[in-house]
């Protein structure tokens, strides 16, 4: 919210104060009535678009830091303040921090002066894949349960694979490698469309489309080919060729079976659900079942199970009723 220093600049900043008043207020969870006069409710939208793209910065280390800093400064134990004033210098903090932040990150400040930056986090819990855009272009599918890590080093683009599955559509830049790592698994781009899994010690890379470089210790350097499956456990690498490319799968939202038993279909389901699937006749478990599911959609299973001769033996079974908690402030 800029200044306005025309005869109508005192209206501007009543309805500027009269916002950030609001603002604090709701945020403290007393409840108020919207705003009646129109400068005070475009004043009070302005303040809650910043105040959500600040929120977008909460996991980095540097906003949160800052945040600290802003809100001990803020509130003083020895001093009582009203809360909207506290609420002002906090955005006006975090503001100067972002712009710090993205001045370093864009090459700005001398090499010398930035420190070290950390690695933000993009994570996918029990839910379908969610795809994350980074400032590059470059798009990263998190499979459930899935936890990346990106960052720069030295101009080269940086991706950590802690946990899970992650697909990746690379915008390829010669000057500024892309370099995904994978417990001992490393990566590089050579424009490309590619998988990269995680489950303990080991770890694999499905090429899609383009190329792709793998290292790792005890393994001479190689290329990859499209539909060529790379998978590291310990010091042992296995090179196979991978599912056809342009299958419909898990970054599509889709399973896709063949002749697959049911129970095992059903556990790859419910990484998905924050409802799980229940076999109900394990005795059904074995069921060859073919086809392609939505992630999204648990009734089309349970609906072909029953169209294969055996209703109610799978079943989606409805959330417990939750019980209200007290609100914390």
């Amino acid at each position: 919210m800029s200044a306005d220093h025309s005869p109508d600049g005192r209206e501007e900043r009543t309805a500027q104060e009269a916002a950030i008043a609001h603002f604090a207020a709701r945020r403290g969870g007393r409840p108020v009535p919207v705003p009646g006069d129109a400068p005070t409710r475009a004043a009070l939208a302005e303040l809650e678009a910043l105040w959500q793209q600040l929120d977008g910065c909460a996991q980095s280390d540097e906003i949160a830091a800052l945040r600290a800093a802003a809100l001990a400064r803020t509130a003083p134990p020895t001093i009582r303040r009203r809360p909207w004033l506290a609420v002002a210098a906090t955005l006006g903090a975090l503001a100067v921090g972002v712009g710090g932040v993205l001045a370093m990150r864009s090459g700005s400040v001398p090499q010398s002066a930035a420190p070290q930056l950390a690695m933000r986090a993009l994570e996918n819990g029990a839910a379908a894949p969610r795809t994350v855009a980074l400032a590059d272009g470059t798009a990263i599918t998190l499979d459930a349960h899935s936890r990346v890590l990106v960052g720069t080093d030295g101009g080269q683009r940086r991706a950590t694979l802690a946990q899970g599955r992650a697909f990746f559509r690379v915008v390829h830049d010669g000057a500024h490698p892309f370099r995904v790592t994978a417990g001992d698994l490393a990566v590089t781009d050579v424009g490309t469309v590619f998988e990269v899994c995680r489950d303990g010690d080991a770890a694999a890379v499905t090429l899609i489309e383009g190329a792709v470089d793998v290292a790792a210790p005890g393994l001479a350097p190689r290329r990859l080919a499209p539909g060529q499956r790379l998978t590291l456990r310990g010091q042992t690498a296995l090179l196979g060729q991978a599912d056809p490319a342009g299958t419909p799968g898990w970054q599509d939202g889709m399973i896709a079976a063949d002749a697959e038993p049911l129970g095992t279909l059903v556990a790859r389901f419910n990484r998905y659900l924050a409802r799980p699937l229940v076999l109900r006749d394990a005795r059904v478990g074995s069921l060859p079942v073919s086809g392609t599911f939505r992630i999204d959609d648990p009734q089309a299973l349970i609906a072909a199970v029953a169209a294969m001769g055996h209703p109610g033996a799978l079943a989606q079974p409805a959330a417990a009723a939750a019980h209200p908690s007290p609100q914390t402030q």
